[in-house]
């Protein structure tokens, strides 16, 4: 495999993501994984740096195979040397009533490394004033952890068939509450077969 690709996988990255920190096109990203285009060499010298390892390396002349980036990060204490991650935004995530959400990658927005290396994230723009009560309005955006478990009285997204909507999500005998933090909402029960948990909100913020 490409130590490229290789690298990038290890790190949880997507094509996108890398792109985004090297400040190049998903499509030559793809073509330095597959060896299409030579490497200009201040993307060699970001991408030595981004997974801590040398350039020859990466140029297939080094025969020793570093750990995977999180457990080399783990091993020395200390959080990835990226000083921030890249996180796509996309589509929208409805806080009012539940409506399609559009999937597609619309921009990427810099994280903090230490707080998202741990796991598959991204930004979903939130629309309507269900949840204002956690103060996330209309037109913000939350910063969601995939992931299908629940943690009671978490905020999750939860995709309804093909809609998509912002909850509170609350374990009970009959099924699932889906809890909205403005009280002009009222909660929905459901069953747990009817939704599918796309991700845990970690954090929201207003876009200006």
């Amino acid at each position: 495999m490409n130590r490229i690709r290789q690298l990038r996988l290890e790190s949880g990255m997507t094509q996108d993501e890398l792109g985004a920190a090297l400040g190049v096109q998903k499509s030559a990203v793809s073509k330095y994984e597959n060896g299409r285009v030579g490497l200009p060499y201040h993307v060699l010298s970001r991408l030595a740096e981004l997974f801590s390892v040398t350039p020859d390396y990466l140029l297939g002349r080094g025969d020793a195979t570093p750990l995977p980036k999180q457990a080399r990060d783990i091993m020395a204490g200390s959080v990835p040397r990226v000083d921030a991650a890249a996180v796509p935004l996309v589509g929208q995530v409805h806080a009012g009533q539940p409506m399609l959400a559009e999937e597609f990658v619309e921009d990427h927005i810099p994280v903090a490394a230490g707080e998202v290396y741990d796991g598959d994230y991204f930004f979903m723009k939130v629309v309507g004033d269900c949840m204002t009560g956690d103060h996330i309005a209309d037109g913000s955006i939350v910063l969601v952890k995939r992931g299908s478990d629940v943690k009671d009285g978490c905020i999750y997204v939860v995709r309804m068939e093909d809609e998509v909507l912002l909850r509170r999500v609350k374990r009970i005998k009959n099924g699932i509450a889906l809890i909205p933090s403005n009280p002009v909402y009222d909660p929905m029960v459901v069953s747990s077969g009817d939704i599918h948990i796309i991700g845990r909100v970690v954090e929201s913020r207003t876009r200006h």
